[in-house]
């Protein structure tokens, strides 16, 4: 759990040195132009990808049983390559007719989104795996390669040539892709340490394509959906309100987002493995005890998450994005609750996968997305940005509550009562001793008085969640 912690602390910090070198060479509308190339992207990977990923997780411990990892794999890259394919047709269509205003040659749209679907893909699917058969080390260190790698060539690029989203993005990517080739090596180096991977000659028969599209094809609509709630709304906001505030309104966002991401992937790193063996043998009562233990893990800390996140924005904002982006802190705000919600509701929608009945996740994400398009029409107008942090924390929080109340009747759901309040009590108590605290040293920008606030704030914060989760950890919490 210590070396999960401090690698994900380290990949936190790193990500965060590099939103506040983007935002110190970048400007509000270059980060609204690379905020709409990463949400094309997204959609894509989100809706054509990311449930095939999905079935790997659920499937990779058995494939590796009866030795047939490698050539599952290779079927996957080539439907990478179609999925890019794919990709690169609508995209030339999407530019030349001029329904997104990308302000960005096809070119290198074709390069960028298409390049992340093949080669950060296969980067996020063998490093992550890695993980799940227990290589944690390896795991950690290749994602930290990937983005220290990543951030360096993104530099390079953008002092080389031109202050532009592109060449960030470019960056980026050739960092992706090699080490995506080193994790691929490392990975198979260590699922077959012992014994190589049996031959076999059979294709894939129509039972086995059956079965993948029937617990695939809810996923792609649920998740395409997911993307329309919480990244559909930039391309409405860039017609409403220009690239200029929605680069402001995605710096903000990205500080809440990079702090609920590290707090989410050290559980998830310290979880999933578990999770997901557990729940392979299919007994309803082993996979509501490791949901239950999994939910009861991550609900309490996350609230306390949240609450500091939202209590430190100003100071988080000054620490992490330059100087032209500081009105972006009432965005933090916004961002914390909705990515809160994102959260909640992927823990809510590992019932699904383990009951293998993704059906379940349409309506909650229908009713999601609807929403926040509905929301974002109605109050931008009215709130402007703020009325995209109204928005999404609406949609999101009636996600979370259709998706619990459809998931009851599929698992034993014991959420920790105890815990929940737990939390909740230290979070009111830690927001008013900062509130009280800023009172007292008063307005200032600077950096180092910032700094030391946000150092003292951030040991109380892992003491709190320390003496949260001990229970939990020691195997004595009532979600276990």
């Amino acid at each position: 759990m210590i070396l999960i912690f401090l690698g994900r602390i380290s990949q936190f910090l790193l990500l965060m040195v590099m939103v506040r070198v983007a935002t110190m060479f970048l400007s509000p509308i270059e980060m609204g132009r690379m905020s709409l190339v990463t949400t094309t992207t997204a959609f894509f990977a989100l809706f054509l990808v990311n449930p095939i990923g999905m079935f790997i997780n659920r499937r990779l411990h058995a494939w590796k049983q009866i030795g047939r990892t490698r050539r599952y794999f290779d079927y996957y890259w080539g439907y990478l390559l179609l999925v890019a394919f794919v990709a690169a047709l609508c995209l030339m269509l999407i530019n030349r007719v001029g329904v997104v205003q990308f302000q960005t040659r096809t070119t290198w749209l074709l390069v960028l989104v298409c390049g992340s679907l093949l080669f950060n893909t296969i980067n996020q699917t063998v490093i992550p795996s890695l993980n799940l058969f227990g290589f944690t080390g390896w795991f950690i260190g290749l994602t930290l390669l990937t983005n220290a790698t990543g951030f360096i060539f993104a530099l390079f690029f953008i002092l080389k040539f031109q202050f532009k989203a592109e060449y960030w993005l470019l960056g980026l990517l050739v960092g992706q892709t090699l080490l995506a080739g080193v994790g691929y090596k490392v990975f198979f180096k260590k699922l077959y340490f012992n014994r190589p991977e049996q031959n076999f000659k059979n294709e894939l028969t129509p039972e086995q394509i059956k079965r993948l599209f029937v617990f695939s094809w809810p996923i792609a609509i649920s998740v395409g959906l997911n993307w329309t709630q919480t990244q559909g709304y930039r391309f409405f906001m860039e017609k409403l309100l220009g690239l200029e505030l929605l680069g402001l309104f995605v710096a903000g966002y990205s500080i809440s987002l990079g702090l609920i991401t590290a707090f989410e992937s050290v559980l998830t790193t310290y979880l999933q493995p578990r999770f997901y063996k557990q729940i392979s043998d299919g007994v309803e009562r082993e996979q509501s005890l490791a949901w239950n233990g999994y939910a009861g893990m991550v609900f309490p800390t996350l609230i306390l998450t949240v609450s500091f996140i939202v209590v430190l924005a100003p100071e988080l904002t000054r620490l992490f994005l330059g100087p032209a982006f500081q009105s972006a802190s009432r965005f933090v705000v916004w961002g914390a609750i909705a990515e809160a919600m994102r959260v909640i509701a992927g823990v809510y929608g590992l019932v699904a996968h383990a009951r293998m009945k993704t059906r379940l996740l349409l309506i909650p994400n229908a009713i999601g997305a609807f929403l926040s398009i509905v929301l974002v029409w109605w109050l931008v107008p009215q709130l402007a940005a703020e009325g995209v942090g109204v928005a999404l924390t609406f949609s999101g929080v009636a996600t979370v509550v259709v998706m619990h109340t459809l998931m009851l009747p599929h698992l034993q759901i014991a959420l920790p009562g105890k815990l929940l309040i737990k939390s909740g009590a230290m979070a009111g108590l830690a927001m008013l001793a900062a509130t009280l605290l800023r009172t007292i040293i008063g307005k200032t920008d600077s950096l180092e008085v910032t700094m030391v606030f946000l150092s003292v704030w951030g040991v109380l914060f892992l003491i709190l969640q320390y003496f949260l989760l001990r229970p939990v950890l020691y195997g004595s919490g009532e979600a276990i």
